[in-house]
């Protein structure tokens, strides 16, 4: 019986230990080096495209964030100008245009440099004359004075001469005063006779009293001292010929 019972048992353990043994996993194969560096490319290449989708969002994402930063800033703008106040026009300088001649002050006095041109009428004749704004008197050059009486008047006659001047030129006038004069180099006043006389200078005709006195060692023959010059010009020491030469007058009979 247990031989019997043996002999049945035995088919049921070898079918057992073969089932057994045949639903086991197998053996993992080694792996060559081949095959892992395509393994290794692989993974790679998977590493590298999710990175460039990641950084292709972050890009996306960034550029809409500054787009919406730089309309937000445009808007703001537009806010701030809405509520500025509209600017002042410029007022609109209505005065007329400046037409003072450069020679000339805007109050019509005459612009004169250190010299300048001047027509006397009583010789008829142009001379240099020196503006020296230090003397009080306006003087003239004149030699041979003499006192003489015309219809009960005094009156004085002279020759103006100069250098420069190629002939002695007769001056006759009306006496008005005698003034003494010092000089810086003097100790001692000069007396001198003054007269009237009618002097051009730019546009300006004027009735000018002159000291007389020779000056023909200077280098002007005419000097135009600060009782001339008050309330009709401005001296501009850096300037000469500033008014240019005079108008000669016009003969009465024109």
């Amino acid at each position: 019986m247990n031989k019997a019972a043996l002999s049945l048992l035995m088919p049921l353990l070898l079918s057992a230990c073969a089932g057994h043994f045949s639903n086991s996993e197998p053996e993992p194969q080694p792996v060559t080096e081949p095959e892992l560096n395509v393994a290794l490319a692989g993974q790679e290449a998977r590493m590298i495209t999710a990175m460039e989708q990641q950084n292709t969002r972050l890009s996306t994402n960034h550029h809409a964030f500054m787009t919406a930063l730089q309309q937000e800033i445009r808007n703001l703008k537009k806010q701030v100008i809405a509520t500025q106040p509209a600017p002042t026009p410029a007022p609109v300088d209505e005065r007329a245009p400046d037409n003072t001649p450069d020679n000339e002050t805007r109050d019509g006095k005459l612009i004169v440099g250190e010299a300048e041109s001047v027509w006397l009428d009583a010789v008829d004749d142009l001379f240099p004359a020196r503006i020296d704004t230090g003397a009080t008197t306006s003087s003239l050059s004149a030699q041979d004075i003499t006192e003489f009486e015309r219809d009960g008047k005094p009156w004085v006659s002279f020759n103006m001469a100069h250098e420069g001047v190629d002939e002695k030129l007769p001056v006759e006038a009306p006496l008005v005063r005698y003034v003494r004069i010092r000089q810086a180099s003097a100790e001692e006043t000069e007396r001198r006779p003054v007269v009237e006389l009618t002097l051009r200078l730019g546009r300006l005709s004027e009735k000018t009293e002159f000291t007389l006195t020779d000056r023909s060692q200077m280098t002007y023959p005419v000097l135009l001292g600060r009782e001339f010059l008050k309330d009709i010009a401005v001296v501009d020491i850096a300037r000469r010929n500033v008014q240019g030469k005079p108008r000669r007058p016009k003969p009465s009979s024109e």
